[in-house]
């Protein structure tokens, strides 16, 4: 059971990442491409892991898989560390007071 849990949220996470990078739902101040490609490599960790597990593989290159598996799911979380949010786009006149507005009317 949670072999199958694993697979459909792997799937889940990357299709998260693919609407990231396509920039759909996402306003002027949504996730960067890293941070996309950050959430696909979290999913394909996930589906790594759980794959094995549903097909039968013997347990040793099950255990190889989810050690690569434990690597795309760090790498991923670097990224989506290191991409996180972009920074809000401004304009003197959208009405935002940020630190770029402060003071302009």
């Amino acid at each position: 059971m949670s072999a199958w849990i694993m697979v459909g949220s792997g799937c889940l996470v990357v299709v998260l990442g693919v609407l990231a990078l396509n920039g759909r739902g996402t306003a002027a101040y949504g996730p960067s491409p890293v941070a996309g490609w950050g959430w696909i490599a979290v999913g394909g960790g996930f589906i790594l892991d759980g794959g094995p597990r549903l097909l039968g593989f013997p347990s040793g290159a099950a255990m190889l898989l989810s050690t690569v598996a434990l690597g795309l799911v760090v790498l991923g979380g670097v990224l989506l560390v290191r991409g996180g949010r972009s920074a809000r786009r401004t304009s003197p006149g959208d009405g935002c007071r940020g630190a770029a507005g402060a003071g302009r009317r």
